[in-house]
């Protein structure tokens, strides 16, 4: 079984760590932010288990919410909440995943921005900070943080050829790091997003999750 703790992080009592030793891989969260490991994200299996290998290593769900749900995780429609939300993943790749993988891929393991732009506009979404350079120990990666239509991440400005942004002012941030390791077998994922007006409220806090991720060679 995969070793996952959470602790209390020492001369920080307002965050907790959350940790994975088998995949080496760990980062803070504030004490009144709900964890969701992947049986409450995906479900328990029904059944026997199936033979095909499972790409995910690890997956946790995060949610600020008061009331916690697994249903506000990156749920279709929600991407512009009140509290923050997030997901941390190790994924596998296959043989076929690996020769494709490049700094695009990680760029929209969780929101597929280059689509938006290619189908609403490069106007739906605005980068407000990128940095594809960050290397350590072999293992590469980058970070960015974004502004996006909220309805261009329910399709609704695609299909009205990005007009319903005229009468929608909502938009969505995104904080998201990512990695692969030095052999391109698995990726690392941490992002955290919401609305605007709620990543402005709570900017500390998930910039201090963000900057927290930490992969261990």
């Amino acid at each position: 079984m995969v070793a996952s703790a959470i602790v209390a992080a020492c001369g920080s009592p307002s965050y907790e760590y959350v940790r994975n030793t088998e995949a080496r891989t760990a980062f803070k969260v504030p004490i009144d932010w709900t964890v969701f490991d992947e049986a409450a994200l995906q479900g328990e299996p029904a059944g026997p288990p199936v033979s095909t290998p499972d790409p995910v290593e690890w997956l946790i769900g995060l949610d600020a919410h008061p009331s916690p749900a697994v249903e506000h995780v990156l749920s279709e429609g929600a991407f512009d909440s009140d509290y923050p939300q997030g997901i941390a993943a190790v994924l596998r790749l296959t043989a076929q995943q690996r020769d494709g993988i490049n700094y695009g891929a990680l760029r929209n393991l969780i929101v597929p921005i280059d689509s938006i732009q290619d189908q609403v506009g490069r106007e739906a979404v605005q980068l407000l900070a990128y940095d594809d350079r960050i290397e350590k120990d072999g293992f590469r990666g980058l970070h960015f943080e974004a502004q996006i239509w909220a309805s261009a991440l329910t399709g609704e400005a695609a299909a009205d050829n990005g007009s319903s942004v005229l009468l929608d002012d909502r938009f969505v941030q995104i904080s998201q790091t990512a990695y692969m390791d030095p052999a391109s077998d698995k990726v690392y994922v941490l992002a955290v997003l919401c609305s605007a007006e709620c990543y402005g409220r709570n900017r500390g806090d998930i910039e201090s999750v963000i900057e927290s991720w930490a992969v261990i060679a």
